[in-house]
């Protein structure tokens, strides 16, 4: 019951916040829905110029990551008596 008249206490508070910077909650769905929509191409962007690095610094990296596993493997495995 706590939990439920917190929600309703801030969710009063916030509202008023909104109404009286004039933000109206359709506005503020389709403004969510626009951001949401645009977060792919934003990911495709952010990702796009550092796909080509990340693929020439894994030639290397990955068979330096997996001979080390290998290695730790190993060694424990001759540390049991």
């Amino acid at each position: 019951m706590r939990l439920l008249i917190n929600v309703l206490i801030w969710s009063l508070l916030v509202g008023l916040l909104l109404a009286w910077l004039r933000v109206s909650p359709v506005e503020l769905l389709e403004a969510t829905a626009d951001f949401l929509a645009g977060v792919p191409a934003f990911l495709a962007d952010l990702f796009g110029w550092a796909w080509p690095y990340i693929v020439t610094g894994a030639v290397i990296v990955v068979p330096i990551t997996v001979l080390m596993l290998i290695l730790r493997l190993f060694s424990k495995r001759r540390q049991r008596p």
